[in-house]
């Protein structure tokens, strides 16, 4: 399921429209999305933000829409999430061809098993925060420009990076 049917699912659905009559000015700031190639599992959900609360809603199987409501926390060294259009260019289902040929112009062929997606907006642009797993313990961080494809960031990590040495 892509951007734009995550999009018109929930916000077609009771749940988010009881969610709007109490909450107005209530503004999509994030999509958050997995894709799992080893298991074909996927993940869709919306969060949405009004002064102090988030508000996440996810789609389960056979559409179903779970609300889940936490704190905004402001914490003064993280930027504040800001708004994000219901519109992509790039949707989710090319995510990985893109980050796929990305991996190979580095020198990467090693296959995808995970990408976890995220669209926010990052300095004022609409992006893709892209964390995509691969076998040989790979981990890809990439930030790519959900209108243009742009790929901003590509970072190569090893997970034995993430391992501390004692």
């Amino acid at each position: 399921m892509n951007f734009k049917e995550t999009h018109e699912i929930i916000e077609s659905s009771n749940a988010f429209q009881n969610f709007k009559k109490q909450y107005p000015d209530a503004e999509l700031c994030v999509g958050f999305f997995i894709r799992d190639f080893v298991t074909d599992e996927e993940r869709n959900s919306l969060d949405y933000k009004t002064e102090d609360k988030i508000f996440t809603f996810d789609i389960k199987d056979n559409n179903e829409i779970l609300q889940k409501e936490d704190k905004l926390i402001d914490e003064g060294n993280h930027p504040q999430l800001k708004s994000i259009k219901p519109e992509v260019k790039i949707e989710v289902d090319e995510l990985k061809g893109l980050t796929g040929t990305q991996a190979l112009d580095h020198g990467i062929s090693a296959k995808f098993h995970k990408i976890i997606a995220v669209l926010q907006n990052h300095e004022d642009k609409q992006v893709w925060n892209l964390t995509c797993m691969l076998e040989n313990l790979i981990i890809l961080h990439i930030l790519m420009d959900s209108e243009t494809g742009e790929i901003i960031k590509f970072e190569r990590k090893s997970m034995m990076d993430m391992i501390k040495k004692k």
